[in-house]
């Protein structure tokens, strides 16, 4: 789940806490299934509704990033999806319903006894205990701290029984994750408790050893902070494992810690101990962390402002430059990408980091979304526009094209979705031999872009 998918998914779920009390409930028919145009889940949406008890009411789980009140996952191994069903009953209690297939349709096998008045953080599956066969992970929303109570399951694929299994474990939690800590091949599960009253925070790291889950590890966190949003496990440099979390901070803001796995134990990395210029950073706004790039190393995220904007502008209407580290595995970190991303969250451009002597500007003339791209010269306040990146409704697209075409502007349609469109409009008008279409191409990676360049830098992000 990206920023974008966070800041929306926790929106709807603070209006849905405000509609229902303490319920985390929602009924649309879209929960049902997410897509429902397939024969099998037509068949699906039929047995749910049959099966659910009267006036219930279909939930989500809040963490998962699946905008259906039924998922779909292989929780005993057999190489079949069961559907999960999160429902709250007429009393307001949240349950989780399994079905299974049988005889080319759907069967209850058994609803979880375990209930909670405010609803599932989580439901998934992983092989925890390294047997090939999965664990069925649920976290329960409940009343105070931690926020959650994490059961954890065997499913038997052979019983026949409407009867639950019982819980292998219950581990209270507030922020959950798993993955690779200590670079054993294996996944761990990390679970963050957050005590806000005392401004205390810790992390612990749990291994199955045998039948049982055991603590292995765990350090102190900063407990001053709002909420940790995440917690990610996996490589963190070359040849190094470990944690990322990220928290909230203030109104808007976040910053993040990075923990190595060092002699079973967990060694602070970022924030530095020593504060000074760019060591330590509060962001913002809200960056998650995650592996951007692809090439299997967690990156950490951080704002940089764009360069030249006036001493004036107040702090929240500042442009920011995301930038990507990665840990070197020792004392530093080198920025491994950039991209610049609009005010709504709604699209981004990737800025490549052979990229100099550029910077981003509000447009005057323009929406929230409105940027223009300059070339500009830190060393020197001297700047020129290079292009403007505009968002226009669908409807006024067509008028907005002409008149680009009668006035012969230089201009290139990005993207379009959710009505509207993403074009970029360059300052310069094209000469006679580039409107014949005889423009030579501007190198790859080299500023300032042509049009096939921003179409490649150029990229909508999802919503929900």
């Amino acid at each position: 789940m990206d920023e974008r998918q966070w800041i929306k998914r926790t929106a709807l779920l603070l209006s849905l806490l405000v509609l229902s009390g303490c319920q985390i409930t929602a009924t649309p028919a879209d929960l049902l299934l997410n897509p429902r145009s397939t024969p099998e889940n037509a068949a699906l949406a039929s047995a749910v509704r049959e099966l659910l008890p009267p006036r219930a009411k279909l939930s989500l789980a809040m963490k998962e990033p699946a905008n259906s009140a039924v998922i779909r996952m292989d929780a005993d191994g057999d190489g079949k999806r069961e559907a999960f069903v999160v429902y709250s009953d007429e009393g307001g209690a949240e349950h989780v319903m399994v079905l299974r297939g049988a005889d080319g349709g759907w069967e209850q096998w058994f609803t979880f006894a375990e209930s909670s008045n405010y609803g599932v953080d989580v439901l998934r599956t992983g092989d925890l205990d390294r047997d090939g066969k999965p664990e069925l992970l649920i976290g329960w929303n409940q009343f105070g701290e931690p926020q959650h109570m994490l059961t954890l399951y065997h499913i038997d694929s052979a019983a026949q029984i409407m009867e639950p299994p019982k819980p292998l474990s219950e581990l209270p939690y507030d922020t959950m994750g798993s993955g690779d800590a200590d670079g054993d091949g294996d996944a761990e599960l990390a679970l963050i408790q957050l005590q806000r009253q005392e401004l205390t925070a810790s992390i612990g790291i749990y291994r199955f050893q045998g039948d049982q889950l055991g603590k292995i590890a765990s350090t102190m966190l900063d407990g001053s902070v709002n909420e940790y949003l995440q917690v990610k496990l996996g490589k963190i440099a070359q040849n190094r494992y470990g944690v990322l979390a990220d928290a909230a901070i203030g109104a808007d803001a976040s910053t993040t810690t990075m923990l190595a796995w060092q002699a079973e134990e967990l060694v602070p990395i970022y924030p530095p101990e020593v504060s000074g210029d760019d060591k330590v950073q509060i962001n913002a706004n809200v960056q998650l962390s995650g592996d951007d790039n692809g090439d299997g190393i967690l990156e950490l995220h951080t704002l940089r402002e764009a360069p030249g904007q006036s001493q004036g502008i107040a702090y929240s209407d500042l442009l920011w430059i995301e930038q990507h580290k990665q840990w070197n595995g020792n004392g530093g970190f080198d920025v491994v990408g950039e991209r610049y991303v609009d005010a709504y969250r709604s699209y981004e451009l990737q800025l490549p980091m052979s990229w100099s002597d550029y910077t981003f500007r509000k447009l005057t003339d323009g929406g929230a979304d409105d940027v223009a791209l300059d070339r500009y010269v830190e060393e020197t306040n001297k700047r020129e526009e290079i292009l403007a990146l505009r968002v226009i409704p669908v409807a006024d697209w067509s008028e907005k094209e002409q008149l680009f075409q009668e006035e012969g502007r230089r201009y290139e349609l990005l993207a379009s979705g959710s009505g509207l469109v993403y074009v970029a409009v360059w300052r310069d008008w094209p000469a006679k031999e580039e409107a014949d279409g005889e423009r030579e191409a501007s190198v790859k990676g080299v500023f300032p872009p042509d049009e096939a360049e921003m179409k490649r830098l150029f990229k909508l992000l999802p919503g929900e």
